[in-house]
């Protein structure tokens, strides 16, 4: 056995042995259905929840035999740790010691990438309850699992689609390079994102277990599941969704019914960008041509460009459709064609674009439509819900095909805002039966990078069957609207789908009218000539997602034009919201579908109604101004840590109201190997006026009930009563649990954000704005920030914001919640040292916030406590030859993510490989290079480089380097001899190293090109390479090696250099190479063709390239080489090994390097001898 798959067999009794086990029991995958998944096993803090088991892992663990995955592993690059219960400082001690995280299955374990530690290391933290290897079974879909292909959807193009995701960090193109070794394996998209890389492939039937057995096995792959074809999934909807009209009977077109507040107020989607991905748009139809922007009417039809996301294309800021961005995949324009299995497009992004903020307008023989102002909807025919608003088209239509296309749909959110959109409509999706899968986690992934976008998704038109919610819908930070009967109908229609997810999960979360809805139709001309607008009629939740979205465009631009908090228009109010802020006051305040049924698997929590959460200082008829709004926000950089709450207080709520308080957060996306979807767990707890505590989703009969247990699954919880006692009401926010995001960055990646919507009968009647406080200082004490502020007396409590940047650079808008108090001073516990930040106050009274100060700006002087960026791994030594002994040391500049913090180098020296006593050569050098002259000639030394900040911060430990200083000339051939441990000569880069795990002789060392426990790298190009050598005659290069390198994939060549190694050629051993690259494709990363011998395979005793890679055991064979040729000659002789982007096994490993001539071979044991060379001094 090897000895690394020993050590992790052994560490796998070790952990049954401390659980009271002999071995872990075997439990078959089985996909975890959502009744299994029950409150009680969620809340049992020793279980692992997998998607294929809910395991105890110190007892138990999953047997993957029968699933079709590759083979559980024994080595590898990515574990799982779990940690004790209530172990706040998990993350920060693993990211501490160099491990990255990469993904967090509940309860309590983090996926890590090892980066050159052993899994045994894990182990030596007292708090780690268990660690294991991420198996392949883990990355696999259960709708893959092989009792399940049969029943598998096909594409509509053939075959079948997977899609493949890496860890975060892993190259999208080197997926793919391991995609296209199957045989059939059509690549059909690569998506190259940081943190989420993936690739689509199309495969056969017959060829598709290959493929999943064999992704399953590589290293770099988080995730392989099945890609589902995405498919497409109003007069009457404006009163009904802005003021709650219960009239059914309205019609779709001409005449808007009552009440309609928001535009009453003048609110109809100015300055507002809304997306939205779909079919396409027919650009050149009246509904998208005409934009008033208050100076007049500009008529244009924008032309389309494809820039890949997330890069931006052309913008065109006077238009209607502000850009028009054609996605990967896809075409320009809407089509009515028929993707294969499904119904004809309709020119359904049209109709959807035109529900939005479509906008009739231009003259027509004798008929003349009239655009929307920023003072007047000027509404006719079918205009949308923002009819002022412009539209960023994100084009996912193939008109060819009719299929949807696109690629991955983070890169296309962030394309979004950086396009300067807030609310995205998808009314599209995949028919996923609730299952939480990789669209989903795209979602999550761009709304947690983008956190002021708000998702709006059609949740699918499966139809009434519970569990039948489509994806992106069953995405946790996604808005999922399902759809209701025609206009004020509060039915749900029959083919709306409904929830829960597969893990209990509350979807849809709203509802909206979906049932004969009459919007902009599209046809197949699209010219330079605008036409006249003509409409069409449609159905489904395609319908009732673009109805919620053009709403939402509206109360974004509620908040953006400074309604809030005062119910006037006021400039200095002007607030951005976050998406969470708009999910909740969107989902606070809805009209109730049933009194009893209070949040519902087929309608959410309700029929959508703006007014009765947007607050007007002036009630016009058929408003609703009767509950007043609190927003309490706090953005992911300055949200909470486990163990921690945010507290707020409303002192003086009427009875005769209903109260309401929503809470909402963008959670990290789930890694797909977890049963239970949700990562960070926020909790909502509200306290009556008596002393009653009340949680969040428990209700009875739709109204708040005491008692019950803390939601462990949603992200949306909300506290309702429809008779509310008197009183004052306290509002808590706590961090039940947050493991943070493996995928962020600084505060990001370790506190969760959230939004706090509360609506009641407070603050009422209007009460004087309190005055602006005056900030007096800003200070930094200890790792916070205190703002000290004079103010008028009579203030409830005080309100401080936070905006990064200077106050000059920072926007009214851009200030967010960062901390409460009841008196001078404020602090911010959220700030990095260094930083700069701009701040404001505002005073509370009657329940109200007052003005807000003035701006005072800040940079915390506190420590920062965020680690350098450093490649650890490209430390190398580039040179030993001298007169003066000497060791050279280079490595690539790393920076300091502390601002105005200055950056050096530690570099450490020790005697023996452990590095147990190292010195500091050099505790603060300032250049990426240092020369040690303090060594003598042959001896090996041993060397760490690590980046420190003067703040202190430091790198995670690199590898240790071994090398030997040597004369100027290099070494006479017949003295050398190179056996890593006596006498260490080459010098390598990484991953090759000097390695105990192997060695010819036992107990000894040898050059290992791979991680210990681990794997050799994907996509690598790297040598060892001997120092100068005098070649004597009759000279013969020896060594032995031993390597499990992927068949005809990857490999070592020997090359030689006789001028110094500007130049190399190829130096086959003696009889030739025992394999080639033959399979490679020309990408393994060195760019060796097809036809290059290589040491590849494994070297097994009986074969010098056994294809059996991973299984066939290894051993170190002898290899020779003459030299007579090169005889007199210096020489440099190096092997390189090169690695493509797909599997990879143990590694290469070179031992026993010497080079003999006619001169007897001298084997030294002191290594000093320079065999009739100069030696250094």
């Amino acid at each position: 056995m090897k000895r690394h798959r020993l050590a992790a067999a052994i560490s796998l009794l070790t952990a049954a042995d401390i659980a009271g086990a002999a071995t872990p029991r075997a439990v078959d995958a089985q996909p975890v259905e959502s009744a299994a998944l029950s409150d009680a096993r969620i809340a049992d803090p020793n279980r692992l929840l997998l998607r294929a088991g809910l395991i105890d892992p110190t007892v138990e663990r999953v047997d993957y035999a029968r699933t079709g995955a590759a083979a559980d592993v024994a080595s590898g690059r990515y574990a799982l740790v779990q940690f004790d219960a209530g172990d706040t400082d998990a993350r920060a001690r693993l990211e501490k010691r160099g491990y990255r995280i990469v993904g967090y299955v509940p309860n309590h374990a983090y996926v890590v990438e090892l980066g050159g530690a052993a899994l045994d290391a894990l182990r030596t933290d007292a708090r780690v309850r268990w660690a294991g290897w991420y198996q392949p079974g883990m990355k696999l879909d259960p709708a893959l699992y092989a009792d399940r292909l049969a029943s598998l959807a096909r594409a509509p193009h053939g075959g079948y689609d997977i899609v493949v995701y890496g860890f975060a960090g892993v190259a999208a193109e080197a997926l793919a390079g391991a995609a296209a070794k199957i045989a059939g394996a059509n690549i059909l998209l690569v998506s190259a994102h940081e943190t989420l890389p993936s690739v689509r492939v199309n495969i056969q039937q017959a060829q598709l277990p290959a493929l999943i057995r064999a992704m399953t096995g590589v290293e770099g792959v988080a995730h392989v599941g099945h890609y589902l074809q995405p498919e497409p999934f109003n007069a009457a909807s404006i009163p009904t969704i802005q003021g709650n009209s219960t009239s059914t009977s309205a019609s779709g077109t001409g005449t808007v019914g009552t009440p309609t507040p928001l535009w009453d107020h003048g609110i109809f989607g100015s300055g507002q960008i809304v997306a939205v991905s779909d079919s396409g748009v027919d650009a050149n139809e009246a509904w998208f041509v005409a934009l008033n922007k208050g100076a007049g009417t500009v008529a244009a039809i924008t032309p389309s460009s494809s820039p890949l996301p997330p890069a931006v294309g052309p913008l065109f800021p006077d238009n209607k459709i502000v850009g028009y961005w054609v996605q990967p995949g896809a075409t320009a324009n809407d089509n009515t064609a028929t993707c294969p299995g499904g119904n004809p497009t309709g020119y359904h992004g049209t109709h959807v674009a035109g529900t939005l903020a479509g906008d009739a307008a231009g003259t027509f023989g004798a008929t003349t439509y009239v655009a929307s102002t920023p003072t007047a909807a000027n509404h006719e025919l079918a205009d949308g819900m923002a009819p002022n608003a412009q539209i960023l088209v994100q084009d996912i239509g193939n008109d060819t095909t009719g299929c949807l296309a696109g690629g991955a749909l983070n890169a296309m959110l962030t394309q979004t805002v950086r396009g300067g959109a807030y609310v995205h409509n998808a009314s599209w999706g995949f028919a996923s039966g609730g299952a939480y899968g990789g669209n989903d986690v795209e979602a999550d992934r761009g709304l947690r990078d983008n956190e002021d976008l708000l998702f709006v998704v059609a949740a699918g038109n499966s139809g009434s069957a519970a569990g039948t919610t489509g994806s992106p819908g069953n995405a946790k930070n996604t808005l999922t609207v399902a759809a209701l009967g025609h206009a004020g109908s509060t039915s749900v229609a029959g083919f709306s789908s409904r929830g829960p997810t597969d893990d209990g999960r509350r979807k849809p979360d709203i509802a909206a009218p979906g049932v004969s809805i009459v919007s902009a139709a599209g046809d197949s001309s699209t010219t330079a000539t605008i036409e006249a607008p003509v409409e069409s009629t449609k159905q489904g939740t395609s319908m009732a997602s673009p109805t919620i979205a053009g709403n939402a465009v509206l109360a974004r631009q509620f908040f953006a034009d400074g309604w809030y908090p005062r119910g006037v228009r006021t400039v200095a109010d002007a607030y951005k919201p976050s998406g969470m802020a708009m999910k909740a006051v969107l989902l606070n305040g809805t009209n109730a579908i049933s009194a009893t049924n209070w949040n519902s698997n087929s309608h959410g929590w309700g029929r959508a109604w703006l007014d009765s959460n947007l607050w007007f200082a002036t009630t016009l008829a058929g408003g609703n101004d009767a509950r007043r709004l609190r927003l309490f926000e706090r953005t992911n950089a300055a949200g909470l840590r486990s163990g921690e709450t945010h507290e707020y207080r409303i002192e003086a709520v009427a009875a005769g109201q209903e109260l309401r308080a929503t809470l909402a957060w963008y959670d990290a996306p789930s890694t797909l190997a977890a049963a239970l979807a949700l990562t960070n767990n926020l909790d909502l707890e509200v306290v009556g006026p008596t002393g009653t505590s009340y949680l969040g989703n428990v209700f009875a009969s739709g109204v708040s009930t005491a008692g019950g247990t803390a939601d462990v699954r949603n992200t949306v919880e909300q506290v309702r009563f429809t008779a509310p006692a008197a009183g004052a009401y306290t509002f808590r926010v706590k961090g039940a649990s947050v493991p943070g995001d493996a995928g962020g960055n600084g505060a990001s990646a370790v506190r969760q954000g959230y939004a706090l919507a509360v609506s009641g009968a407070f603050g009422l009647p209007n009460p004087a704005a309190f005055p602006a406080p005056v900030p007096t200082a800003a200070t930094t004490v200890g790792d916070t920030a205190q703002i000290a502020f004079t103010a008028a007396a009579g203030a409830q409590g005080f309100q401080l914001y936070r905006a990064n940047g200077t106050c000059a650079t920072a926007g009214a808008g851009d200030f967010r919640l960062v901390a409460t108090g009841a008196a001078s001073p404020l602090v911010d516990t959220a700030v990095y040292g260094g930083y700069a930040y701009a701040y404001k106050l505002r005073g509370v009274s009657g329940d109200v916030e007052g003005d807000a100060s003035a701006c005072i700006d800040h940079v915390s002087t506190a420590a920062c406590a965020l680690a350098p960026t450093f490649d650890r791994n490209g430390v190398a030594v580039t040179d030993t030859q001298g007169a003066n002994c000497h060791v050279a040391l280079a490595w690539s500049a790393g920076a300091s993510n502390c601002p105005a913090q200055s950056l050096a180098y530690r570099i450490t020296r020790d005697t023996s490989l452990a590095f147990a006593a190292p010195t500091t050569l050099a505790a603060n050098h300032p250049v990426p290079s240092y020369d040690d002259t303090s060594v003598a000639f042959g001896t090996p030394y041993y060397y760490r480089v690590e980046a420190v900040d003067a703040g202190g911060n430091a790198s995670a430990p690199g590898p240790v380097l071994a090398t030997s200083a040597i004369g100027p000339n290099g070494l006479a051939g017949d003295a050398y001899r190179d056996d890593a441990e006596t006498a260490i000569y080459a010098l390598s880069r990484h991953p090759w190293h000097v390695s105990a795990a192997q060695a010819s002789t036992a107990g000894g060392r040898s050059y290992f090109a791979g991680t210990e426990g681990s794997t050799y790298p994907a996509n690598v190009c790297a040598a060892i390479t001997t120092p100068s050598l005098r070649v004597p005659s009759g000279a013969t290069l020896s060594f032995k090696a031993r390597y499990d390198l992927e068949f005809e994939w990857d490999g070592m060549v020997m090359e030689i250099s006789t001028d110094g190694g500007t130049t190399w050629t190829d130096l086959p051993p003696d009889g030739g190479y025992p394999s080639s690259f033959r399979q490679t494709v020309d990408n393994n990363a060195c760019g060796f063709p097809t036809t290059q011998g290589a040491f590849s395979g494994v070297s097994t005793a009986a074969n010098n390239a056994d294809p059996g890679n991973g299984t066939a055991a290894a051993v170190f064979k002898p290899f020779a080489r003459s030299l007579s040729a090169y005889a007199g000659q210096t020489v440099k002789i190096r092997w390189r090994l090169s690695t493509d982007g797909a599997s990879e096994y143990e590694g290469a490993y070179l031992d026993d390097i010497s080079l003999g001539g006619t001169v007897v071979d001298r084997l030294f044991s002191d290594g000093f001898d320079s065999g009739g060379m100069p030696a250094c001094h």
